[in-house]
């Protein structure tokens, strides 16, 4: 009877993480699946500066899917530059660099080192040189990418080697303006030091089952030598294998099915690269809000450079009475900046008292203060959640949030 019972707990138990999981996959389908373009891919030839060559391959949001078909028109559009892990051909991220592409991202990423004895500095400057024949293309009189390229908006990712290429890439050239890469390995020079000379936002996703890359010994330690915003999302039952197309001899594996980790992983950079080289805020939610901290298949470490305290708050209160909330928002980066007070998702009536934090040098604080009346609303629901956000002025995109229950008697 007792084991019938505990068989019985489990099941339930699991069919409620199911349930939630499948509930927030359903949030966010339209950036896990693909976007409104379709994806073109090409071959390209990179010169370096010693009149050698490599070649990479550019995946862009185009007319039809396909090789070498037309670029898309409605651009200009934000461009990544993707780095391949040791040994793996690009082919093996073909899923989701097309991904990137579908939602309006020229993605470019080289072919060179792929070899036994790769170098990492020489690959971090070819993954460079992709962003400046980019720039090449988009002035040359009758390109096929004339014009069409956000050179103010570029970006930074990769896989194993090459996401601590990556890193060492942002590290040295200033017009890289976000990092997202793929459970990143320490390079030769080191990614983990040379990640304190990046200056821009940064996603550091890992898998929490990876025997290869732990994130442990390499995401974490990257992360802690970053400077906010920086997020470590960890993808439970993600493995090193997991962000590619097809494993290989020398593979791990992972409780998360590849189709399921794809699809995170997906979904994390399009979220990512949207917020911080389209200035879409539609999804900040994904990035540093209540979708971010209650998502069931990623447990994240965030530090969007400030904090607000409490963060989770539940008052009762008569029905018809008003209520006032206060939080006190603190600066944590070592630059001064003002905050932006936003409210979400609240049904029930709401007062901003201050919309806008003074400046707040580092360190600095300011207290935050939000009136409700409670009242029944025509769905007869007794409660409202409302998530109260901070946004930075000093980049307008960053945010720290808490949330806000009010229910009544």
């Amino acid at each position: 009877m007792i084991k019938a019972r505990t068989v019985l707990l489990f099941v339930v138990a699991t069919l409620a993480v199911w349930v939630a999981v499948v509930a927030f996959a359903q949030a966010r389908a339209d950036l896990s699946q693909p976007g409104p373009f379709f994806a073109g891919e090409r071959s390209v030839t990179v010169r370096r500066q010693d009149n050698s060559t490599f070649t990479a391959v550019l995946y862009y949001p185009a007319t039809a899917a396909g090789a070498n078909t037309p670029v898309d028109p409605r651009g200009p559009y934000p461009a990544i530059t993707f780095g391949h892990g040791f040994l793996q051909p690009v082919d093996r991220y073909q899923s989701t660099l097309r991904h990137l592409a579908t939602h309006g991202y020229l993605v470019i990423a080289t072919t060179s080192e792929g070899g036994l004895f790769p170098n990492h500095a020489n690959f971090a400057r070819d993954m460079r040189l992709c962003l400046t024949w980019l720039e090449e293309q988009s002035t040359t009189p009758g390109g096929f990418l004339q014009g069409l390229v956000r050179t103010d908006r570029f970006g930074a990712s990769g896989h194993s080697m090459g996401g601590g290429a990556s890193i060492l890439a942002a590290a040295d050239d200033p017009r890289i303006k976000a990092l997202a890469n793929l459970a990143a390995a320490d390079t030769n020079p080191s990614s983990i030091t040379a990640m304190t000379r990046v200056n821009v936002p940064v996603s550091l996703v890992s898998g929490s089952q990876d025997t290869i890359v732990p994130p442990g010994t390499n995401g974490q330690r990257m992360y802690d030598n970053a400077r906010a915003p920086r997020v470590l999302p960890i993808i439970q039952g993600g493995w090193h294998c997991g962000f590619q197309d097809v494993s290989v001899f020398g593979c791990d594996s992972g409780s998360l099915s590849r189709p399921n980790q794809l699809a995170e992983t997906r979904r994390l950079l399009t979220s990512f690269f949207n917020l911080f080289l389209k200035a879409d805020q539609s999804d900040w939610s994904l990035v540093w809000g209540p979708l971010m901290r209650d998502n069931p298949l990623t447990r994240t470490t965030f530090d969007p450079g400030a904090t607000v305290t409490p963060d989770r708050v539940t008052r009762t209160i008569p029905r018809g009475q008003r209520t006032t909330y206060e939080v006190v928002v603190r600066n944590t980066t070592s630059v001064s900046t003002s905050f932006t007070v936003l409210v979400s998702d609240n049904r029930w009536p709401m007062l901003l008292l201050n919309p806008v934090t003074p400046v707040l040098p580092p360190g600095g604080e300011a207290t935050v203060r939000v009136a409700f009346t409670g009242f029944t609303p025509g769905s007869g629901a007794n409660s409202d959640t409302t998530t109260l956000s901070l946004r930075s002025d000093r980049d307008g995109l960053t945010r720290a949030f808490a949330t806000l229950t009010t229910v009544l008697q």
